[in-house]
């Protein structure tokens, strides 16, 4: 369904110390689908998190959604390239290795927060997991059902009925920059989780490289679709408040791909001319691998374009 009218707004306190004192940063629009609309991006003055206010109603805010959205990816299996799908499987295996890595144990049940398709659990429940998602689109919801026989919620954290302390690991993969409440969602996984247990973490990396240089063009701001920036202060302060203990911060997602949505939406706006040869250049096969030692030094610094943080359950909420 298209979009041709600016969407209805509401002006938002801090979700982290709920104050209204703030700074503007951006005024910014959907670079990536191109929708109506413009986002004031602002930084609260008393605890540095940084979100959108006024912001899209649950309502407006589907529209910004769109059947092509990315993380609605067809599963691996079904990539035409073989270098797709290693690429694809290997990103994934990753991400089982290091919740294997930090919780301690390579089974469990894991529960995966805006699971899409499902391909993540997917790759868990062949590991040996017991899986279960949460998603609030229904057609990916029913994919992940059908396709690969997940146990999925279609609807919100929090609507969900699962019991508490039901789960070893909880999951939220470029998820929790969505939601309208990051600190209610990392209440309930704290919920949900039994003690001990593990919440993985992937957002945008506002420490990241890229970050300054493209500005309002960033990729990681991805508006409005992303209505909270983190830095690593203060999502830790969430996390602490929730009752968790960080365990670590990896930067491991490859940068490459993300790093040229920022190269195209700056060229669009400011050298349109020059989006289709400098991308056709970019996005030419085997291009990306004259890149892959810059990336790798900046996931290294912790400067990469994406960022993880690996957190235990211990129970005891900061005050």
């Amino acid at each position: 369904m298209s979009v041709t009218t600016a969407p209805q707004l509401k002006e938002v306190a801090c979700d982290l110390c709920h104050s209204r004192e703030n700074t503007d940063l951006y005024v910014l629009t959907d670079t990536l689908h191109h929708l109506p609309g413009k986002f004031t991006l602002r930084r609260c003055l008393q605890c540095g998190l940084i979100y959108l206010s006024p912001r899209p109603t649950a309502a407006s805010l589907s529209d910004y959604y769109p059947p092509d959205y990315m993380p609605y990816r067809p599963p691996i299996e079904d990539e035409r390239l073989g270098i797709m799908r290693y690429m694809r499987r290997r990103k994934l295996i990753k991400r089982r290795q290091l919740i294997e890595k930090y919780g301690g144990h390579n089974s469990g049940r894991v529960l995966d927060v805006g699971c899409a398709t499902g391909l993540f659990l997917h790759e868990m429940q062949l590991a040996g997991w017991s899986a279960a998602g949460v998603e609030p689109v229904q057609s990916a919801a029913n994919f992940a059902r059908q396709r690969f026989g997940l146990e999925v919620f279609q609807g919100l954290l929090g609507e969900d009925p699962f019991a508490a302390q039901a789960f070893d690991v909880i999951t939220f993969w470029d998820v929790l920059e969505h939601t309208f409440s990051p600190t209610n969602e990392l209440k309930r996984a704290a919920h949900l989780l039994k003690p001990g247990g593990l919440v993985a973490i992937n957002v945008p990396n506002w420490d990241s490289f890229d970050r300054r240089p493209y500005g309002p063009y960033w990729q990681g701001f991805d508006t409005p679709r992303h209505l909270y920036i983190f830095s690593r202060e203060t999502l830790t302060t969430m996390l602490l408040q929730a009752g968790f203990r960080v365990l670590a911060w990896e930067c491991f997602m490859p940068g490459f791909f993300t790093w040229i949505l920022s190269v195209q939406r700056k060229l669009a706006a400011e050298h349109p001319r020059w989006v289709k040869p400098i991308m056709r250049v970019l996005t030419f096969p085997g291009v990306r691998l004259l890149f892959e030692p810059w990336f790798s030094f900046v996931n290294w610094r912790k400067t990469g374009p994406v960022i993880s943080v690996f957190a235990q359950y211990i129970g005891q909420p900061s005050r």
